[in-house]
């Protein structure tokens, strides 16, 4: 057995330490080289999702989702326009072919109708032409029957990273998420709905609510969510108008 001395130990530490040193001062030009890190975005909007507005005027956006359902779909949008209510619907591609004409009863309304992708999965499982797959499939057939193409998508489950916001980007898409969460997919009860939303919304808020069938109390918990923010002073606006009011916030 080898007995290594004090002067040897030393050594082969300062060896180690140099080599390590040299591995680190390596990585670091590579990355530097051509300005940020690789992957690392500096602008809020490459990392983030659009979540609300800066604004002090008392507006704010109720946004749906819809994925699947005949039922729910038509009585939200009933009580919207009863109501004089417009509103932004993120809508799946194959919802949208199965239900051209309440689409274009949305966009006759006034409502905006944007992009809830092709299928219902989280984007951060999928690659990048994964991503950009399913949103031209869902944004073709949206385009086909509104004849305006989506220019919003808000990604199942709210699942986004810097990686899917690039790809959406690369196709014309800002990804928005939303700032208050009603909670109504869990169906949680009417009040719990109506409390959420009416007592979190703030100026600029982008409120989530979902028209999907498997949601069975939104469409109960709509009329009182209206009737209190308007009673707040709120206007209700489409995400186009609200980002009109001010200026846009993204965030994780």
């Amino acid at each position: 057995m080898r007995i290594y001395t004090v002067s040897e130990i030393w050594r082969r530490r300062l060896v180690l330490l140099l080599v390590m040193v040299g591995l680190v001062l390596v990585t670091w030009i590579a990355l530097n080289r051509s300005g940020p890190a690789i992957g690392v975005a500096t602008n809020p909007q490459d990392r983030y999702s659009l979540r609300d507005v800066t604004t002090n005027k008392r507006a704010l956006a109720l946004t749906f989702d819809i994925s699947w359902g005949t039922v729910m779909p038509s009585r939200v949008f009933h009580i919207l326009q009863r109501d004089h209510v417009l509103a932004t619907f993120f809508v799946s591609g194959p919802w949208a072919r199965q239900n051209p004409t309440l689409i274009k009863n949305m966009v006759k309304a006034g409502d905006q109708v944007e992009s809830h992708g092709w299928a219902h999965v989280n984007y951060t499982g999928l690659s990048q032409s994964g991503i950009q797959e399913n949103l031209q499939k869902a944004g073709q057939v949206i385009e086909a029957i509104t004849g305006r193409r989506p220019t919003l998508v808000r990604p199942p489950n709210g699942d986004f990273s810097p990686r899917t916001i690039a790809a959406a980007r690369s196709l014309g898409y800002t990804t928005v998420t939303w700032g208050t969460d009603s909670l109504d997919w869990m169906n949680p009860g009417v009040s719990t709905i109506i409390r959420r939303v009416v007592t979190r919304a703030h100026p600029g808020d982008i409120v989530l609510l979902h028209a999907s069938d498997t949601c069975k109390q939104t469409d109960l918990a709509l009329p009182a969510i209206v009737k209190d923010l308007r009673t707040q002073g709120y206007r209700l606006l489409t995400v186009s108008q609200l980002l009109a009011e001010g200026t846009p916030q993204y965030r994780g």
